[in-house]
């Protein structure tokens, strides 16, 4: 079996992945009493200072128990607090600290750096088309996801493999 381009491409992006994302965890240790997670969790925060907790694990897409369970962690490390909204009581709003604002500054320089490193190598016009190749291929699985997803599906119910991948659905109901 021949190698497509396409093919060659994924596997390229595949290891630049990795590399990168190993790149990333050698260059940037974990904060003492953050982990990863925790961290992208104060970015969504500090883009949206004052957010309804609810509303938090809908923007995460996590369930409400484990967004809970991050935030009484980062509330014991002085990251956050979280203050019980005058009007709703059932509303609980998320707010950063100073040093949880410290710590996502810090986070962002030395994201900036680690980027910059990744990219050095490329001109300002090939990094501006890179980024326009990326996005347009993003938007496209945005477009086609639905699609793959119940076409893979069918392929295997019509296969009888779907016993193996839990699916119990008919085709009438994708």
């Amino acid at each position: 079996m021949q190698d497509s381009i396409y093919n060659n491409l994924y596997n390229a992006l595949q290891r630049l992945n990795r590399q990168m994302h190993r790149h990333r965890h050698r260059i940037l240790p974990p904060r003492e009493g953050i982990h990863r997670g925790q961290m992208h969790l104060l970015f969504v925060i500090s883009q949206n200072d004052g957010v309804i907790q609810r509303d938090l694990a809908e923007i995460m897409d996590m369930r409400p128990s484990s967004i809970t369970e991050m935030l009484v962690n980062l509330e014991k490390n002085s990251l956050i607090i979280r203050k019980q909204n005058e009007k709703d009581k059932r509303a609980i709003h998320v707010y950063l600290t100073d040093e949880g604002k410290a710590a996502v500054n810090g986070f962002i320089q030395a994201n900036d750096k680690l980027s910059t490193s990744f990219f050095s190598c490329l001109t300002k016009e090939e990094a501006e088309k890179m980024l326009e190749l990326v996005n347009k291929i993003n938007a496209n699985f945005n477009i086609t996801d639905d699609d793959t997803i119940k076409c893979y599906k069918e392929k295997m119910h019509h296969h009888n493999h779907h016993e193996h991948y839990g699916w119990h659905c008919h085709e009438d109901s994708y």
